[in-house]
């Protein structure tokens, strides 16, 4: 796991060591939601939680936090997870187990405070879903086209907001992939190598003609030649189609 991007401080320590008083610290010391944190004061449809969490994971890693609530006010309420609404780990896994891609990595951690703890929590359970970071995988898609999913999708974090990446987010997320060694040629999957035929294809349209744009040419069909290979099409030419 890697969690070298998180902020603030808080959030990091509790992500590298979940305990009652990390999770304490961070509650009672919150600024509120970011790229890394999301409030939710109980749990949401499953597609829609599986849309925040492959936008925390492409993000750089993070937890959803449940029984907390931030109004538009922006203070932040710590309410607690009612006991209807607290969820066995095994149902989590297994609601989540056909909408993620089988990489991504994310546990749930229960949390009970007793009538010893801080006024804030006395008394309180809250659930946090805590969602990986791992360059090598990056960026997670979207395995399925169903409510608030869509194949193929590959979704960011943009403050409190899950959205689609944009070009120049997925340029970004390949660079911080290669910067921290990700994944060789080797295990890219069909999809990651589209993926980064589309990105080559929007540089294209960006150079001018110098060595750049010669060299982002030679990429592309170097690309083209690799997606034919995995496809099992190398063999066709125009000729065997005629």
């Amino acid at each position: 796991m890697f969690y070298e991007q998180v902020q603030p401080q808080k959030l990091k320590s509790f992500l590298t060591n979940p305990t009652h008083e990390s999770l304490e610290n961070l509650l009672l010391n919150n600024t509120g939601e970011t790229d890394f944190l999301d409030f939710k004061m109980k749990w949401i449809e499953i597609t829609k939680l599986a849309k925040h969490m492959l936008a925390i994971a492409n993000s750089g890693g993070g937890c959803i936090l449940f029984g907390v609530s931030q109004p538009e006010d922006g203070k932040v309420l710590l309410e607690g997870v009612p006991d209807e609404e607290f969820l066995d780990k095994a149902d989590i896994d297994n609601k989540l187990d056909n909408y993620l891609p089988k990489w991504l990595k994310y546990r749930t951690e229960d949390f009970i405070y007793n009538d010893r703890a801080n006024k804030e929590v006395r008394n309180k359970k809250f659930q946090v879903l805590i969602i990986e970071y791992d360059p090598k995988y990056v960026p997670y898609t979207s395995i399925v086209s169903r409510g608030e999913l869509r194949y193929g999708a590959i979704y960011v974090r943009q403050g409190t907001k899950s959205i689609e990446a944009s070009n120049e987010k997925l340029v970004e997320m390949i660079l911080r992939k290669v910067q921290s060694g990700g994944s060789s040629a080797a295990e890219l999957s069909l999809q990651e190598h589209l993926m980064q035929l589309r990105l080559l294809y929007y540089e294209q349209n960006k150079v001018v003609e110098d060595d750049y744009s010669r060299f982002i040419k030679r990429a592309i069909k170097e690309k083209q030649r690799r997606i034919e290979e995995i496809l099992d099409i190398h063999s066709v030419n125009d000729d065997q189609l005629h």
